[in-house]
């Protein structure tokens, strides 16, 4: 008998493919909590062996469970369940926690560092700061359950940072603290994207490992003046998250291929 799922939900005379009620003794385990996100999903031999069935009636079960995106294959280490995709999009990047809570979900939030520090040669290229110039460095890291969400560094020229406490920004997010408390109006972001893999400290910080697929997404915010305001940086876990745009026909200029 296999952990999280009975040999009951299986009736080799019932007119129900054998395949139909695996996946759904394998669904309900996943719904039920047996089979957490990120669980691995017993191979092949352990089910043939637990249920005395055929591979080809685990193959089509496993490939139902795939079809309804419930579980992902990864190459040399077997069947997981997969984690829960958050979609969102690009121009919503204004408040990640905000957008979270719209979806109906309730991340915990852990401070990993809160302090002033000489700004790093980016930063201060970034944010037009001076060499003598300082800025706070504060890095979250977002949970939902045991998994990592997401870590957001942010660096934040201390002159407008000095307007807030550790405490008020536990619980806010940078851009509601650079408007509510230093007064700042926000006027936008610039973003930059990229593919990227973690490294040994950044996947023990996300409990990845190393090497892993991360979403690396770089944010420049601009005050009204056009000053910059916040340089900041997210990790996403590459398999958990993906970034949505809309584009409308009339934002594209004319497109010719070939000689035409």
């Amino acid at each position: 008998m296999l952990t999280g799922i009975s040999p009951l939900e299986l009736r080799k005379e019932s007119a129900v493919p054998l395949y139909i009620q695996l996946a759904g003794a394998i669904e309900k385990a996943v719904l039920e909590g047996a089979f957490p996100e990120g669980a691995r999903i017993p191979s092949e031999q352990e089910f043939i062996r637990a249920y005395e069935i055929s591979r080809i009636t685990v193959r089509l079960a496993m490939r139902n469970l795939f079809e309804k995106k419930l579980i992902v294959r990864k190459q040399g280490l077997g069947t997981f369940v997969r984690k829960q995709m958050i979609s969102q999009p690009v121009d919503d990047l204004f408040g990640y926690y905000p957008a979270l809570l719209r979806k109906g979900l309730k991340p915990k939030i852990q401070i990993l560092e809160y302090r002033t520090v000489s700004a790093t040669p980016e930063v201060r290229e970034n944010l037009h700061l001076s060499p003598n110039e300082k800025v706070l460095r504060f890095i979250r890291q977002y949970f939902l359950g045991k998994d990592v969400r997401v870590i957001i560094e942010m660096n934040i020229p201390e002159v407008l940072a000095r307007h807030w406490t550790e405490k008020e920004a536990a619980v806010e997010n940078s851009f509601h603290l650079l408007r509510e408390r230093a007064g700042v109006q926000i006027l936008s972001s610039a973003v930059r994207i990229k593919a990227s893999v973690a490294s040994r400290e950044l996947g023990a910080l996300m409990n990845l490992s190393k090497g892993s697929p991360v979403l690396e997404l770089r944010r420049l915010t601009y005050s009204f003046e056009q000053k910059p305001v916040e340089s900041a940086v997210l990790y996403f876990p590459g398999d958990s998250y993906e970034l949505t745009a809309r584009l409308q026909a009339g934002d594209w200029k004319e497109i010719r291929l070939g000689n035409k």
